[in-house]
């Protein structure tokens, strides 16, 4: 009865606000979150957690964060956001079930990669999914659950790792909003692809040092 009561009030959030469409239609995003004033904040957290527990992009999200709330604000913002919705699919994966997910995921190389990969290599492992998007990010905030890995360290080292790409994301999109397509922005932007690379590249050989396998494919 549990199960069958948060699907429906899924679907019915979804159907009601039209979920998909406002997370994916920018400007209406936008526009709402900048119209609600201070409960601007509790709507844009709230909208980040809907979306990111149905599977909805998360990006657009932290777009809309730079430009309505500022770099440093909306770094914030989308962090306790980010934190908040990985944190609560990862517990209904749990309280859902094991057996239940494991009939509509379980076959799924996403899952098997993610529940062999914390069983060799444990927290590295979920270390270097996170900073290495080699699997869909929301999908993984619940196969995570599923694991035999701990709520709380999950839920920080989530936090930290995507702390960078968020301030990264919402710091650009700031700028853009604020300056246009200048020169100076082309730069700065330049040197944040420069930065989530070199990030990529070191948790990459910090995987190899490691000796941690992130391949979907079964040795």
């Amino acid at each position: 009865m549990l199960i069958v009561a948060v699907i429906s009030l899924l679907a019915i959030l979804i159907h009601t606000f039209d979920l998909a469409d406002l997370v994916t239609n920018f400007r209406h995003l936008q526009e709402l979150v900048r119209q609600s004033g201070a409960l601007g904040y509790i709507i844009y957290i709230a909208l980040f957690i809907l979306a990111t527990v149905c599977l909805l992009p998360g990006s657009v999200l932290v777009l809309v964060g730079g430009i309505a709330f500022g770099p440093w604000l909306g770094t914030l913002l989308s962090l306790i956001a980010a934190t908040a919705a990985s944190a609560l699919s990862f517990l209904l994966a749990r309280w859902l079930g094991r057996a239940l997910l494991l009939k509509y995921v379980g076959h799924t190389a996403t899952f098997q990669a993610i529940e062999r990969g914390i069983a060799r290599s444990g927290i590295d492992f979920l270390i270097l999914t996170r900073l290495i998007p080699l699997f869909p990010y929301n999908i993984q905030n619940y196969a995570y659950g599923l694991t035999a890995i701990p709520f709380w360290p999950y839920t920080l080292i989530s936090a930290l790792t995507t702390l960078p790409g968020i301030f990264i994301y919402t710091l650009m999109a700031s700028e853009l909003a604020a300056h246009g397509l200048t020169l100076a922005f082309i730069l700065k932007l330049s040197l944040a692809g420069l930065a989530l690379f070199a990030l990529v590249q070191a948790a990459k050989r910090y995987a190899r040092h490691r000796r941690v396998d992130l391949s979907e494919e079964e040795r």
